[in-house]
């Protein structure tokens, strides 16, 4: 009985944890594709929605034409006589000592010197100008920068409001002929500079600018995150877009994103654990390249120990290791060579466990990203040990309840067994005595069942034994009690037999040379001689 317990118990527990498993590893699966496909369509839908904003706006002929307006106020700013060397000096001098000051107070007090916080900053005589009077208010006001300060406080009312309801970053607009950065909404450091010029030549916005100068017709362009200099080196992505006037190309609007607003739409708003995604889940954009392009969540939670992790398990060059140690962002420094980006990249939509950045065992669900002209992928994602987490809480349930059945069964088996046998026991040792010819031994036992029946024939059997053996016994005596009534006749017989024989000396007296042979079958015979 037990050991047809354990096996039905055994093989019980290993179907109902197999049905149990699957259920658990499906219902993963399941949950990390329907995040991966809502974030997807919430990340297409954002950028969709940006490049759209952007086409709308520069499609718009009242911005266009205030935009032509700044820009030929501009053109007067370009056309003022240039300054001599002391001039330059002062101008210089004093947007630099600004400018520093502006990139101290974001850094605190990380140790940053002039020479290195200028070196982003263009020198050319417009740039001097604007940023000068934009920057201090005690700048003397030029005649060459009235109309401008003018047109760029009316073109700030009007893209301040659209760049806040849409959540640009900052709109930069940029003279598509000369290439030079004829207004920014937030005056950062690049306005009045020249694209084509150090030190944004070789920049994102440069990118931004040859990829759309020639379109003759309204069409967004999107520009992959890059570290961006007037940013202070933050990551940075555009959405590119000509401004068209009369089939012309007169200039490009280049509308700036940062990671904000895709890291709330990642993140949760950074709930993860009230969205179903626990201790270890998240959703990461990927590019072509195998950087992230959003952030990471170990990242943001605790940057020192996925730092340690990082190097532990998943050693990388000691470089690109400060980079992130000193970055702010996740963003295009931690490179996710995994399975599953390397599918999403591919253009490849499912599930696969594979190992993360961390070097962890992870599920995820990828799925390629349609966003304009750039290739990313997304993974929604979960550590293996943590999806299971369930598996596993039932494996050891399972174990330790079909151990406590097992004890339990064992017990009950044990007590039962002594119970069935206790009484076959002592019949058995009945049974030996009756066998050994005590026949006066106590059969106690009673119950209704199959022993009690047993006992009971047992009891009858030993009533009629002890009966037979009394008989016997009667019997006996008076058989010995008559034999020996015969054998004292007999006796007596031989004695008058022996008596009526003549002796041998008798007969040898009167038959000399004889014998007598004589041999009676018992005592006395039949014969006389």
């Amino acid at each position: 009985m037990l050991i047809s317990l354990i096996i039905s118990l055994g093989a019980v527990s290993l179907v109902v944890y197999r049905e149990i498993s699957q259920n658990i590893t499906q219902k993963t699966y399941s949950r990390l594709e329907v995040i991966r496909n809502l974030k997807k369509q919430q990340v297409e839908s954002y950028f969709k929605e940006l490049s759209d904003q952007t086409e709308l706006m520069s499609s718009s002929k009242s911005f266009v034409n205030k935009f032509i307006e700044c820009k030929e106020a501009f053109q007067d700013i370009s056309e003022s006589p240039n300054f001599d060397t002391e001039t330059f000096v002062h101008y210089k001098k004093n947007r630099d000592s600004i400018y520093f000051e502006k990139v101290k107070s974001y850094y605190g007090n990380r140790s940053l010197s002039l020479d290195l916080a200028s070196k982003d900053l263009a020198n050319n005589k417009e740039a001097l100008i604007i940023q000068n009077s934009l920057w201090d208010d005690n700048f003397p006001i030029l005649a060459c920068t009235k109309r401008y300060r003018n047109v760029e406080g009316e073109l700030s009312v009007r893209t301040q409001r659209i760049a806040n309801k849409i959540g640009f970053h900052d709109v930069i607009l940029v003279d598509s002929k000369t290439g030079y950065i004829i207004y920014t909404n937030n005056q950062h450091s690049e306005i009045g500079a020249n694209v084509q010029e150090a030190p944004y030549n070789n920049t994102s916005i440069r990118k931004a600018f040859d990829a759309v100068r020639e379109f003759k017709e309204p069409k967004t362009f999107i520009v992959d995150f890059e570290s961006y200099p007037p940013a202070n080196n933050e990551q940075s992505a555009f959405i590119a877009c000509p401004m068209i006037k009369d089939n012309i190309n007169v200039g490009i609007l280049v509308a700036e994103i940062g990671i904000e607003e895709l890291d709330d739409i990642l993140t949760f708003n950074r709930d993860w654990e009230n969205q179903e995604m626990g201790k270890t889940g998240e959703v990461y954009l990927v590019g072509d390249d195998m950087y992230m392009r959003s952030q990471s969540r170990f990242f943001i939670e605790d940057k020192d120990s996925l730092l340690k992790t990082i190097a532990q398990n998943h050693p990388i060059p000691k470089k690109e290791f400060n980079q992130l140690e000193n970055s702010k962002s996740s963003v295009k420094i931690i490179k996710i060579d995994s399975e599953a980006s390397k599918r999403a990249i591919a253009g490849k939509t499912g599930v696969v466990k594979a190992h993360d950045y961390r070097g962890a065992t992870i599920l995820g669900a990828y799925s390629p990203l349609k966003l304009n002209n750039v290739h990313w992928g997304i993974v929604s994602k979960m550590d293996q040990s943590e999806a299971f987490s369930e598996i596993a809480e039932l494996r050891y349930f399972l174990i330790i309840t079909y151990l406590i059945v097992l004890l339990a069964s064992a017990f009950i088996a044990i007590v039962i067994a002594k119970q069935i046998a206790r009484p076959i026991q002592q019949l058995s040792r009945h049974a030996k005595e009756l066998s050994a010819g005590n026949f006066n031994t106590n059969i106690t036992l009673v119950g209704t069942n199959e022993i009690g029946e047993l006992a009971s024939s047992f009891r009858i059997m030993q009533n009629t034994i002890v009966g037979l053996i009394d008989n016997l016994t009667e019997t006996n005596k008076t058989l010995s009690a008559k034999s020996k009534d015969i054998f004292d006749s007999i006796s007596y017989a031989q004695q008058i037999q022996e008596n009526i024989f003549p002796s041998k000396d008798m007969v040898n007296s009167y038959v000399p040379d004889s014998f007598v042979f004589f041999q009676p079958k018992d005592i006395v015979s039949g014969d006389f001689y």
